[in-house]
């Protein structure tokens, strides 16, 4: 019986290979590693561990580490704290996934090489992001200052609203949220405009539009600049900022062909435990 069984498994996997149109094995590919970094006071530098929680029981390389394994769809982590100094520069050369900056208040200066998907700034960062990023996530008391382009940028209060903002780029969509009740959206945010001092909104509602795809008022200033791509077609993780959902691509047509070759190996497999039985 164990031996059909594996049989069967065996059948079923070469079914998916050998009946699923245009199924192409090197799409798919393990998750991402996550790279933590930290101050450590005795050696007077900041630190980094291949761990998405930092270890104080795990031993620690130099940030030339990260540098030199970082990879596409990798994720990092900065644990900050009061007695952490500022961090000038953190240099990402990869299509990082995630970047948390969790309690960095000393200031951290982020610059984004390729692209970074999600930013996170937690727990009273304060952060100057350069380079290229799709999503930023500014939260409570933190202070984020964006100098490019940027998608979609969530203003977002879980437990205060003081957080201070300033884009230089252009803003695809501003969400402002509290704990979950989105209370304004601001569509194709001109360079330069959006402001948010101690958690108010300051930017001039001349330089913006309320839905989505339209463009402000050409009264002041020169034409809005469109973002690369409609921030609608991303969802940050952890946020309750709707995304877009995908066509279906003939997946239906994929199930039928999945289960009639299924079918076929386990005919076949039966025939077989039968005939030598």
């Amino acid at each position: 019986m164990k031996l059909f069984k594996r049989i069967m498994a065996t059948a079923l996997a070469a079914a998916l290979i050998a009946f699923v149109p245009g199924f192409n094995a090197a799409k798919v590919s393990a998750a991402g590693d996550t790279y933590s970094v930290k101050y450590v006071p005795d050696l007077e530098e900041w630190r980094v561990q291949k761990l998405a929680q930092w270890d104080d029981t795990r031993e620690n390389g130099a940030l030339s580490y990260l540098y030199g394994s970082l990879r596409d769809g990798d994720s990092v982590v900065v644990w900050g704290s009061d007695s952490s100094p500022y961090m000038k520069d953190l240099n990402l050369d990869a299509d990082v996934k995630n970047l948390t900056l969790y309690g960095v208040t000393q200031g951290i200066i982020v610059h984004s090489n390729k692209n970074i998907t999600d930013v996170y700034v937690v727990k009273g960062t304060s952060v100057s992001l350069h380079g290229k990023y799709q999503n930023v996530h500014v939260y409570d008391n933190c202070a984020a200052n964006v100098n490019n382009d940027v998608e979609f940028l969530q203003i977002s209060k879980d437990s205060v609203m003081e957080m201070n903002v300033t884009a230089v780029g252009t803003v695809g969509h501003c969400q402002i949220d509290s704990k979950g009740n989105v209370l304004k959206d601001m569509y194709n945010v001109k360079a330069d405009s959006l402001r948010i001092v101690k958690g108010v909104d300051k930017t001039d509602p001349a330089t913006y539009s309320t839905t989505p795809g339209a463009q402000p008022a050409a009264a002041p200033a020169q034409p809005a600049s469109q973002p690369a791509s409609q921030p609608a077609t991303t969802t940050p993780a952890t946020t309750n900022n709707g995304g877009a959902v995908s066509p279906k691509t003939g997946e239906d047509n994929y199930a039928i062909w999945l289960i009639a070759g299924a079918a076929f190996c386990f005919a076949g497999a039966f025939a077989a435990k039968k005939k030598f039985a």
